[in-house]
């Protein structure tokens, strides 16, 4: 058997690292679908969430039509979903009072550990509360890695998929800007 030269190995190594927290089911039997035409693109409507936070409230996506939201799904286990809180808790803060709010789908089978890094991160934000990576609202919205973020717009079209950091902070301030000026 030949070996990959060590350049191919380095990418096929940042490749994986790159891409996010993923969840890969590599012995489960597909449901016949390609993998990448599931999920919603940008232009088409938001799929509604509906579900409990993490105080048993029950809650849906649609309740925040008129305002820009954005929806990122994480969970406990995923590196990448922590290190992205300090800048998720700036925007929270930052478009606090505009027509804007943030929201997680959490993805973790044990609601402790989630409560456990709400609490020691100081998460604000209102989360959904799922029965781990294989729940009906990941299965509706494609999720197969975390994060995931999705920017909806004010009449709950997705306008930005998978963006983060100044990209997101951009795709926030250009649907801000588009809801202010319809009011």
């Amino acid at each position: 058997m030949r070996r990959l030269p060590g350049f191919a190995q380095v990418l096929i190594g940042l490749a994986l690292l790159t891409s996010g927290c993923l969840k890969l089911d590599l012995f489960k039997r597909g449901d016949g679908q390609l993998a990448m035409a599931k999920g919603p693109r940008a232009g088409s409507a938001a799929p509604e969430i509906e579900g409990e936070d993490f105080n048993g409230q029950r809650f849906k996506l649609s309740d925040y039509r008129g305002k820009v939201v954005v929806v990122t799904f994480w969970a406990s286990w995923c590196r990448y979903c922590l290190e992205k809180f300090p800048h998720e808790q700036a925007l929270v803060q930052r478009y606090q009072g505009r027509p804007f709010a943030f929201l997680g789908v959490n993805n973790d089978e044990d609601h402790a550990a989630a409560l456990k890094v709400i609490a020691s991160h100081g998460i604000n934000w209102r989360n959904w509360q799922t029965s781990g990576t294989h729940d009906p609202i990941n299965q509706r919205w494609g999720v197969k890695e975390w994060p995931t973020t999705y920017v909806i717009d004010a009449n709950g079209i997705i306008r930005y998929t998978r963006v983060s950091g100044v990209q997101l902070e951009n795709a926030i301030e250009t649907l801000l800007a588009e809801a202010e000026k319809a009011r």
